[in-house]
């Protein structure tokens, strides 16, 4: 996973909302936002994407 920019997948298991996962995603998630709308895409345009993967 190191191609993936991943060094440690460790920080990637557990279940824990508030610890060290649930951080990693939260800023994962705001790093892409501010990056999408560098490129010019929208709130829309995020909210279609996310709601085309199935997450519920």
């Amino acid at each position: 996973m190191n191609s993936l920019g991943v060094e440690k997948p460790q920080e990637w298991l557990g279940d824990d909302r508030d610890g060290h996962p649930g951080k990693t995603v939260a800023q994962l998630m705001l790093m892409a936002a501010h990056r999408a709308r560098l490129l010019g895409y929208g709130r829309r345009d995020l909210v279609r994407l996310i709601d085309a993967t199935g997450v519920e």
